[in-house]
C-alpha cells in the first residue's frame, strides 16, 4: 500500500530541495515532521548516484525507537532494513557502519564528527537529520557539527542537513544552527496544521486565576523591590535594558563573577525573581482551580494534566486519586524507569484516563492524543506550550474537537494567553475561576435561559448541573443545527439533555438574546 504525503510536506520537500538539501524547518508538533525528513531523504536519493547514508540525532533515549519503528514501517518507500539501522545510547551502541545511524546527542557529540568527516572524505553522501534541532546550538551539543570544520569543500558537497523544530529560533539559532544545517526555509504553523486537517481542531480556554489578598501584597512588596533594585543595576550595566531574552543569562554572569561590585546586588535581584516566580507557579488555587475542572469534565474524556515543578503534579494526583481513585497516575522525571513505563502503559490502554505530569512530557513522546489538556502551569517558553499543545492536537479517528486549558494569575507576569503567536483558526475563549468558573457572554445567555424558564413558571434548578458543566466545554459556541444533531446522536439521555441546554443557549446568541 503506496504511502501518501500531506500537501505541505509535499511543498517542504520541493523548498528543500531547492536549497540545496540543506535547511531548517519550523513544523506545528504533531503534524508529520519524522514522515516529512524520511521522505525528504527518499527524494534526495532519487537525485544521487551513490547510496545516501543517514545520520539521525534526537535529543532524547526513547527517540531511538521511535525513529527505527517508523523507518522500518516505511521500509518499501525507504529501502532501508530493519538490519542496517544502528542505535547509539541509552546504553546501545552499535557499530558506526551502517546506512542509517540514530544518535542521541549525549553520545554523538564526541563520536560522530570524526566518523562523518571520513565518509565525507571518500565521496559517501551523507543527510544528517537533527530532531529537535533547537537543542543542537549549546556549547556543548553543537560539538556534533564539528567536523564541517575540518572536511574541505569538495567534501562538504556530499553534505545534506534538515533541522527538524517546532520552534528552532533560539538565541543560538542564527550563530550556529544556520551554518551547520542551513537557513530556515519552510514554516508550518498550528493554526495551518488545523485548517488543513492534519492536526486535530482545538479549542483553546484561557483560564486567569484571582490572587487572594495576602497574595497580592506579598506580589506587590517583591515588584517594588525589584523595581529598586533593577533601577540600581541599569546604572552599572546600562547594557542590560537591552538583553532581551538574555537578561537572567546575564544578570546570573554577573552574580558569579569574581571581584565585580554588583555581585551582590545580582544576587538579590535574582532572589527577588525566584520568590515572585513562585508566588505565580506555587499558588494553591491552581490545584483548586484543576479540581473543580476535571469535575466539571466528562467522565469519557482523556486528559492530560501539565504541571511545571514536581511537588505541585504529585499534590494535583494525590488530590485526584483520593476522588477518582485507580482512573488517575502519574508521570515525571523523578520516577523510575519501570513506574514511568507502567504509567504510559496504563494510559495507552485507557485503563487510566488521567495523566499527571511535569515537564517530562513535554516533547517528542510518542503517546496517544488526548481529549483535554489542562496546563495548570507553564513557563514563558513558547517551545514548551507548543511542545503540550500538540499533544492533545495529534489526528485520531473519531475524535472531536480537543480542549486545552490554561491557567495563569490574574494582575502578574505571567501571560494570559497561552500562544503569542500561530493562533490563526484557533478558537480562544477566556475564563476566570475564583472558587467557581465565570465567562462573560456564557453566563448573559444561561441568566437569559433561566430568566425565561422562570417566567414561564418552568422548573430550570435542573438545568443548572449542565450549565456549569457547559461553561467549560466549548459546544454552546457551535450552531444550532450542529448541536441538534448531538443531542439527536446522544448515548444516553443524559448527554442529550445537556445537548438540548446547550443548543438553547447557542440559538439565543444566534438570535442576539
Amino acid at each position: 500500500m503506496a504511502f501518501s504525503l500531506y500537501r505541505w510536506q509535499e511543498q517542504c520537500i520541493q523548498q528543500w530541495l531547492g536549497t540545496n538539501a540543506r535547511g531548517v524547518v519550523e513544523v506545528a508538533t504533531g503534524a508529520g515532521k519524522t514522515v516529512l525528513a524520511l521522505f525528504a531523504a527518499k527524494a534526495l536519493q532519487e537525485r544521487l548516484t551513490r547510496r545516501l547514508h543517514l545520520v539521525i540525532i534526537v535529543p532524547k533515549t526513547f527517540l531511538l525507537g521511535q525513529w527505527k519503528q517508523m523507518i522500518i514501517t516505511l521500509e518499501h518507500e525507504l529501502g532501508y532494513s530493519r538490519d542496517e539501522i544502528g542505535l547509539v545510547g541509552g546504553g546501545l551502541s552499535s557499530r558506526h557502519d551502517k546506512p542509517v545511524m540514530i544518535y542521541v546527542v549525549n553520545s554523538a557529540r564526541y563520536r560522530i564528527s570524526p566518523i562523518v568527516a571520513r565518509s565525507l572524505s571518500d565521496g559517501q553522501p551523507i543527510m544528517l537529520i537533527a530532531d529537535e534541532c533547537h537543542h543542537y546550538g549549546s556549547d556543548e551539543n553543537r560539538k556534533i557539527f564539528s567536523f564541517l570544520d575540518v572536511v574541505d569543500p569538495e567534501a562538504k558537497a556530499h553534505y545534506y542537513a534538515l533541522g527538524l523544530s517546532a520552534t528552532p529560533k533560539t538565541f543560538y539559532f542564527d550563530r550556529i544552527l544556520v551554518p551547520a544545517l542551513g537557513p530556515l526555509f519552510y514554516s508550518y504553523d498550528v493554526g495551518e496544521a488545523i485548517a488543513d486537517g492534519v492536526v486535530n481542531d482545538v479549542v483553546i480556554l484561557n483560564i486567569g486565576l484571582w490572587m487572594d489578598g495576602e497574595q497580592a501584597a506579598e506580589y506587590e512588596q517583591l515588584c517594588d523591590a525589584i523595581t529598586v533594585a533593577m533601577s540600581k543595576l541599569y546604572k552599572q550595566y546600562p547594557s542590560l535594558k537591552i538583553a532581551g531574552h538574555r537578561f537572567i543569562h546575564e544578570l546570573q554572569r554577573i552574580a558569579t563573577a569574581d571581584g565585580d561590585p554588583s555581585t551582590s546586588l545580582a544576587t538579590k535581584l535574582l532572589n527577588l525573581f525566584y520568590k515572585r516566580r513562585a508566588i505565580v507557579y506555587e499558588a494553591p488555587q491552581r490545584i483548586d482551580c484543576a479540581l473543580d475542572l476535571i469535575t466539571l469534565l466528562s467522565d469519557e474524556s482523556t486528559i492530560i494534566v501539565f504541571a511545571e515543578r514536581i511537588e505541585q503534579s504529585e499534590a494535583l494526583y494525590q488530590a485526584l486519586r483520593a476522588k477518582m481513585g485507580e482512573k488517575v497516575a502519574m508521570y515525571h522525571s523523578q520516577m523510575g524507569s519501570v513506574a514511568r513505563t507502567l504509567a504510559l502503559r496504563r494510559y495507552r490502554s485507557k485503563e487510566v484516563r488521567i495523566l499527571v505530569s511535569c515537564k517530562a512530557l513535554d516533547e517528542g513522546l510518542d503517546i496517544p492524543s488526548a481529549d483535554v489538556g489542562i496546563v495548570i502551569a507553564s513557563t514563558s517558553e513558547q517551545r514548551q506550550r507548543i511542545q503540550r499543545l500538540g499533544r492533545i492536537l495529534r489526528k485520531d479517528k473519531g475524535k472531536g474537537t480537543a480542549s486545552l486549558f490554561y491557567f495563569s494569575l490574574l494582575d502578574t507576569v505571567e501571560d494570559t494567553t497561552l500562544l503569542s503567536e500561530g493562533r490563526e483558526g484557533i478558537q480562544e475563549m477566556h475564563l476566570t475561576w475564583d472558587g467557581s468558573f465565570s465567562h462573560p457572554l456564557y453566563d448573559e445567555l444561561a441568566f437569559t435561559l433561566l430568566y425565561r424558564l422562570q417566567e414561564k413558571r418552568l422548573e430550570s434548578e435542573s438545568l443548572f448541573g449542565f450549565i456549569d458543566q457547559g461553561r467549560v466545554q466549548n459546544h454552546w459556541l457551535m450552531n444550532s443545527d450542529e448541536l441538534l444533531a448531538l443531542q439527536s446522536n446522544a448515548e444516553s439521555s443524559t448527554l442529550a439533555s445537556y445537548f438540548s441546554v446547550m443548543r438553547t443557549l447557542a440559538m439565543i446568541r444566534e438570535r442576539g438574546g
